[in-house]
């Protein structure tokens, strides 16, 4: 399956941003750091030896039922149904991806063979590899899937979401994604955009700010623009890359957003990216 990117910042793009901060104060964001605690394990169970004239033992409570582990064993089909049946939408996602990689190797199956060197084919899955037995209704479901891990702010699925296109088919700039049959598809990207936001998924981020900054499918607004760059860089301080805090002369970035902007609109811009990228939560296990 062939993928375009109309709607993102560009990966060398966003290499430029993130190396400027903020003049208007962004490097007084505070540090936090995720930890998992790891969940207990199951009650041991104790044996003895019966014993004559004592006392009856208390009746034991009944276990707590641990999750479900994977079996060592499962196809990928068995996998497959296993996360999308998951209540996390973090296990969604990873189904979503388990099967979009076996879309992929099939349809590039024979460009493979044409285009990469015998040498370098070892390096991707073939078509076997990546399908296994995956069924072809797990295929069909994988929009469903991801989707419901969009919508949860799940890192990178709402950017996925909307290179899917409303068909799963793709989208390219040619693409009229505002017409009124995409309305309702381009309402849940939407919301699964700002649901990113959210959980400081850095693509729904950077979408966010060139959308606004540009007007690129939606209406032109500097000042938000701005907030969602501040959220962004607030989000990288906190749990990508500390040293940004430290940044702080020459952010190209801001400086252009609030050439238009009064001093009271940036003010007001920066407070309210610091109070998002502060607020915002990434899911448990989410990476």
């Amino acid at each position: 399956m062939h993928h375009r990117h109309p709607f993102l910042v560009a990966s060398t793009v966003a290499a430029v941003l993130v190396g400027g901060a903020l003049v208007y104060g962004l490097g007084h964001g505070t540090a936090a750091a995720v930890t998992s605690v790891p969940a207990p394990g199951p009650a041991q169970a104790m044996t003895r030896e019966p014993e004559l004239d004592t006392e009856p033992a208390p009746a034991a409570t009944a276990p707590i039922a641990a999750p479900r582990a994977p079996s060592r064993y499962e196809s990928l089909s068995q996998k497959v149904d296993r996360l999308g049946r998951s209540s996390d939408p973090v296990d969604a996602f990873a189904a979503y991806q388990l099967v979009t990689a076996c879309v992929w190797a099939r349809d590039h199956e024979g460009w493979m063979a044409r285009h990469i060197l015998p040498s370098d084919r070892g390096m991707l899955p073939t078509a076997q590899q990546a399908c296994g037995d995956i069924a072809s209704d797990q295929i069909q479901s994988r929009l469903r899937w991801l989707e419901r891990a969009a919508l949860a702010g799940v890192h990178h699925a709402a950017v996925e979401m909307l290179k899917e296109g409303p068909d799963g088919l793709g989208t390219d700039a040619g693409d009229d994604i505002a017409a009124p049959q995409n309305a309702a598809w381009k309402q849940r990207v939407d919301a699964a955009l700002e649901a990113g936001v959210h959980t400081c998924d850095s693509d729904s981020l950077e979408s966010r700010v060139n959308g606004y900054e540009t007007g690129l499918g939606v209406e032109q607004d500097r000042a938000r623009a701005l907030t969602y760059w501040v959220a962004y860089m607030t989000c990288r301080q906190r749990f990508d890359d500390a040293s940004v805090s430290a940044l702080v002369n020459g952010d190209s970035v801001a400086q252009r957003m609030g050439s238009t902007l009064s001093a009271e609109q940036i003010a007001r811009a920066v407070s309210d990216g610091q109070q998002l990228g502060r607020d915002a939560r990434p899911l448990p296990g989410d990476h």
